[in-house]
């Protein structure tokens, strides 16, 4: 699935991008920090030289997100001694004296997610539907099904008739839904539903009278209408018009009713949220005149370069960002398999309240070395909603913090697998994220993310300390060679490690897999692992090796139980060595908080911690 909103014309992009590109500025804008990168030539390969962060600007005092732009290119110019700005505009094209900079590009993950809301015919496949199609964009989704519909698929059979719905079920239901419609203020709504579907065209009628009522009702819906996406039966769509008219603007598009309609419900949608939100973010307008082409969300630029590794270099790649207030797994298969999902208010910043809402204490606190206590948990979370550019500074809180991460990660994790039918092994996790980027150990990434993502088989695990694998999508739009460039030098050279995860019938404290490994100077070591434990094998970063498994019976390392792998090529080393993680998928923890405690600080020792 491609959630791309619409992209500038070529025409456009050719006239704004000189034909020699000598370096870019690269912003993203986030939810909680700005990061500005500064991309240029060292030696004949394209580098990054420096880049700043600071906190996003969108928010009172400034209601600039430009003033957080200019504060992180500050930090550059005085890494680097280049004048970049003047009179705050970027200075470009560069000078001969190396001040200023041929390009400037910018993404946005700043701004509340788009509210959407479903209406009509809303059945179960066409909840999905809607799902799938904003998982890869910044948006939220919430079905309004019309009255006439519920009531249609709720009778109750008795006998040879059906239980029928009273009036004043009826009036109940047309409360609760404008009620509902009133609490969500959506930005948008999307009508489905065809003609043959229990309720008749009945169920888009109600549809556009629910909006209707809503509106007359809520003056903050009737200041900024909804914009109406109309994705039901075609015959309808001049009827929809005639009725919404003067009440908010309709647009038609393809109706949804099976996968083939995603792409573009998807472009329609995120078009929307460009219009919506981003484009009202303070400074916007500025922002857009400093970029060479027009700035596009993290996560459509995220989607571009994860399909791109996954087809340059063949393999399955998951990608996974943790922001403040975003948190997002994407994978891209090597057969053109995308699987996106962008969730949206779910985050490790201010947005901790949800991700202990929907993860609860328990599953929080189970990644504690230490005990902890409910109103303990609730008190952080409170802290960061008031202070979300807070940094952990202690290691209880740092611990904390990390626990929020790996729920956040497995909540997008379920998400998108429910949208899936099938979830490819990984060959390449790529993970970013100030959470992971700013980790004081590479141990506690690795930790995180096998706890999070629980992967199988053998993979590689990538950190992008750069934090630039989320912009490299845009930049590749206008400078292609800069973005391969500088992801083989820069975004994925801190590679942690490969990792092989046994799984299956893995019994712990028995053998799970046996490894040789047989290094390039001829020198051999076999290892042992039991299951329910990490081991650690050393291969460093500028080292390779001929890998063998062994795995017990009824255990699996990729080829099925009990069978033997030889890899066909040597594997790389990282930064933490060669990983064997025989815990077992999926990853169940002791029960007994006093074992579970010392397991865990077991594990991170292992890895370094």
């Amino acid at each position: 699935m491609n959630a791309q909103p619409n992209p500038a014309s070529e025409q456009e992009v050719s006239r704004a991008i000189p034909a020699a590109v000598s370096s870019l500025l690269v912003a993203d804008c986030g939810a909680v920090f700005t990061k500005v990168s500064l991309l240029g030539l060292v030696e004949g390969q394209y580098r990054l030289m420096a880049r700043g962060e600071v906190p996003t600007t969108i928010y009172a005092p400034q209601s600039d997100i430009t003033e957080g732009v200019l504060q992180a290119i500050s930090t550059i110019e005085f890494i680097t001694g280049r004048r970049l700005v003047e009179g705050k505009q970027i200075l470009t094209p560069e000078q001969p004296n190396g001040d200023g900079v041929d390009l400037f590009i910018s993404t946005i993950s700043a701004g509340e997610p788009l509210r959407l809301i479903v209406m009509g015919a809303v059945n179960p496949s066409l909840e999905n539907l809607s799902t799938q199609a904003i998982s890869g964009l910044y948006a939220q989704s919430e079905s309004v099904p019309s009255p006439s519909f519920t009531a249609t698929t709720t009778l109750v059979g008795v006998g040879a008739g059906t239980m029928q719905w009273s009036q004043e079920r009826v009036a109940q239901e047309w409360e609760q839904q404008i009620g509902r419609i009133r609490d969500l203020q959506p930005h948008a709504a999307m009508i489905v539903g065809m003609a043959d579907g229990p309720a008749g065209p009945t169920s888009l009628q109600e549809a556009c009278q629910l909006l209707i009522n809503a509106l007359a009702k809520t003056p903050e819906l009737q200041r900024q209408p909804p914009a109406v996406l109309y994705a039901g039966a075609p015959q309808y769509v001049e009827a929809v018009r005639r009725m919404l008219q003067g009440t908010a603007e309709v647009q038609r598009i393809d109706p949804l009713s099976s996968v083939v309609q995603l792409g573009p419900v998807s472009m329609a949608i995120g078009t929307l949220h460009e219009k919506k939100i981003i484009n009202s973010i303070p400074g916007f307008s500025q922002l857009q005149a400093w970029s060479q082409s027009e700035p596009i969300a993290s996560a459509t630029s995220l989607s571009s370069l994860v399909r791109f590794l996954a087809q340059h270099y063949a393999m399955n790649v998951t990608a996974v960002d943790v922001g403040g207030s975003t948190t997002s797994v994407m994978l891209a298969g090597e057969q053109g398999e995308f699987i996106p999902m962008v969730n949206a208010g779910i985050g490790v910043s201010g947005s901790l309240g949800n991700v202990l809402k929907l993860a609860g204490f328990q599953r929080i606190a189970r990644w504690l070395p230490f005990t902890i206590t409910e109103d303990e948990v609730r008190q952080f979370v409170a802290q960061h909603k008031l202070h979300p550019h807070l940094m952990p500074t202690e290691t209880r809180d740092l611990f904390l913090t990390q626990a929020f991460a790996r729920e956040a990660l497995s909540l997008t994790l379920e998400a998108a697998q429910k949208t899936a039918t099938k979830w490819p092994d990984s060959d390449l996790i790529l993970a970013t994220g100030g959470i992971l980027a700013h980790a004081p150990k590479y141990g506690h990434v690795a930790m995180m993310l096998l706890d999070a993502l629980q992967p199988r088989g053998v993979t590689s695990l990538v950190l992008d300390k750069t934090m630039l694998i989320s912009q490299l999508g845009a930049v590749a739009t206008v400078a292609p060679i800069t973005a391969v460039q500088v992801n083989e030098n820069d975004a994925v050279s801190h590679r942690l490690g490969t990792c092989v995860i046994p799984f299956g019938n893995v019994q712990p404290g028995q053998l799970a897999v046996r490894v040789g490994i047989e290094y390039s100077n001829g020198r051999q070591v076999n290892v042992d692992v039991m299951g329910g434990s990490i081991e650690v094998i050393p291969l460093r970063s500028n080292e390779q090796a001929l890998l063998t498994l062994f795995p017990a019976p009824g255990v699996d390392v990729g080829l099925g139980p009990g069978e033997r792998a030889r890899a066909a090529e040597e594997i790389d080393g990282g930064l933490i060595g060669l990983i064997i993680d025989a815990r077992g998928r999926p990853l169940i923890l002791p029960v007994d908080e006093t074992e579970r405690q010392a397991r865990l600080m077991q594990w991170l020792q292992v890895l370094g911690v």
